[in-house]
């Protein structure tokens, strides 16, 4: 008798099938579940004597990553919170924060959140315009002073000579 080698890997699924299996979530819910247990010891609370490597602070960034592709948005304003405590100059780190209460709709929040990266340098205003985290808040009136405050910045004005672009600045600036 004679008998073939087999196995699934040689199969030959449509582009969409795991989506149809829902294999993509399913592999980012393990992923998920393998950062969590890898932390669970760390201690994020003691920034004076750190208790967690570099590693950790990197699987930590990337579970803050899963919980929002996986839609567990409060959790990943949990995780958004501790990367604020542990490094607060970081831009990124409010702009993810930003997302999280945007996602959440908390937009008082949000918009805080946004200030703060944008004070501390964050600068990419064409992957803002178009992130779908920061959709809710795009809906928020005071989005559009945002929007002038990137096209002032986006001309490189040292000096804000012209009257309009300093009005448009002034008025986002006293918004907080």
């Amino acid at each position: 008798m004679h008998t073939t080698q087999w196995s699934w890997k040689e199969i030959d699924l449509p582009e969409e099938a795991d989506e149809i299996l829902g294999l993509d979530s399913l592999c980012l819910e393990f992923e998920m579940s393998l950062l969590e247990i890898a932390l669970e010891k760390v201690s994020w609370e003691a920034l004076d004597t750190p208790d967690y490597t570099k590693k950790e602070l990197g699987l930590l960034v990337s579970l803050g990553h899963l919980y929002s592709r996986l839609k567990k948005h409060r959790k990943g304003l949990e995780t958004d919170q501790i990367l604020i405590n542990l490094y607060p100059e970081d831009p990124c780190f409010y702009y993810n924060l930003a997302c999280s209460h945007s996602l959440l709709g908390e937009m008082d929040d949000a918009v805080m959140a946004l200030d703060c990266a944008l004070e501390l340098g964050y600068d990419n205003f064409d992957h803002m315009k178009k992130d779908p985290d920061l959709a809710n808040l795009r809906e928020d009136p005071r989005y559009r002073l945002y929007q002038d405050r990137f096209q002032v910045l986006a001309k490189g004005l040292e000096n804000l000579e012209d009257s309009e672009d300093l009005e448009d600045l002034e008025e986002f600036e006293s918004t907080f």
